[in-house]
């Protein structure tokens, strides 16, 4: 099981809505947890547009609104978005801690608190805080578990010249959750369209080994794949039983498939990773001292290139996308990006 928070800084661009969607596809998440969405009224369409139509169960609440509940379940998970007014807090916690109490022991709970722990947990450091002390009263109080965030020291950025990081994205949870799902891991994902980092929380055992070949179906609509197909079914013939000679042409057709496609397009997945692994580490010395202009540069330029990648993507799997001026003008788009 995999459960993201995502403090998303509002859903009215469909271009950040496309962002966002490929991210929660590739990530496979069973739960998503988004603060800020900037929507009065969450309605199937838009769930479609940033989940794809097949997940069709979700909750919403208005601004102001407060937390529901659901019986006869086995553990419970919350999203919150912490009040930014410090006069709000205590009330904050307090139903928060209600909360707890309603949802039984085996408790998760995860967003944007808006608040950090320690001094530590902003980039510019300070002095303990009545918020933060409040904080760790909470967590005392409630004995939640504290994940160590695996690949980053904070989710948050304000994105200017001297930048001010800070952890205020993250999970909780309860000691009898945690014996449910063991191998709990929390990390943050790059910041691709948001001040916010996602964080993840991945309760699936990890996996070794490479990972199996997929077809993407989004090369179906590539004009040459129907003939280049023929060609490669009649170019080898194997000798045998039908389901061996059937066996042995589905694996040729395989590794014809595979090579043309890096051929055609590049490795998508790994560059998307790649870019991804740059503005992450680039995320991490921003919130160690800040960046130069040459480190600033190139963080644009990885941005720049992933916004690329999700145009290509886009381009690969719309069908509607045949008029010549507007293909010519994405590829023209892709190809300066990725430089």
């Amino acid at each position: 099981m995999k459960i993201i928070s995502w403090n998303v800084r509002g859903l009215g661009s469909r271009s950040k809505r496309r962002v966002l969607k490929e991210k929660l596809v590739s990530s496979k998440a069973d739960i998503v947890i988004l603060q800020e969405t900037k929507k009065e009224v969450i309605q199937r369409k838009l769930i479609g547009s940033i989940w794809g139509i097949r997940y069709s169960d979700w909750v919403s609440i208005p601004s102001n609104g407060r937390s529901g509940g659901m019986n006869e379940l086995d553990w419970w998970i919350s999203g919150v978005y912490g009040p930014n007014k410090v006069t709000e807090r205590d009330d904050f916690w307090d139903e928060l801690a209600g909360l707890y109490g309603l949802c039984g022991p085996r408790w998760c709970v995860g967003g944007d608190f808006n608040v950090v722990r320690f001094p530590s947990e902003k980039s510019n450091g300070g002095r303990m805080t009545r918020s933060m002390r409040l904080f760790n009263k909470f967590l005392q109080d409630t004995n939640l578990r504290d994940p160590n965030l695996l690949n980053a020291e904070f989710t948050w950025s304000n994105l200017r010249e001297e930048a001010v990081c800070c952890k205020l994205d993250r999970f909780f949870y309860s000691s009898d959750w945690e014996e449910l799902f063991p191998n709990a891991r929390q990390k943050a994902l790059a910041r691709v369209t948001s001040d916010h980092c996602p964080v993840e929380l991945d309760t699936t055992k990890l996996k070794w080994g490479p990972c199996p070949f997929r077809f993407d179906n989004s090369w179906l609509n590539h004009p040459d794949l129907k003939e280049k197909f023929k060609e490669w079914w009649k170019h080898e013939e194997f000798q045998g039983w039908e389901g061996f000679k059937l066996m042995k042409k589905l694996k040729f057709i395989k590794e014809k498939v595979k090579h043309w496609s890096k051929e055609e397009f590049g490795d998508l997945g790994k560059t998307k990773e790649e870019l991804e692994a740059k503005v992450k580490g680039l995320d991490l010395e921003e919130g160690r001292g800040g960046l130069d202009d040459t480190k600033e540069g190139k963080e644009k330029l990885y941005y720049c290139n992933l916004r690329g990648w999700f145009l290509k993507k886009k381009f690969l799997g719309d069908k509607e996308l045949r008029c010549n001026g507007l293909v010519k003008g994405m590829v023209t788009l892709v190809s300066f990006t990725r430089l």
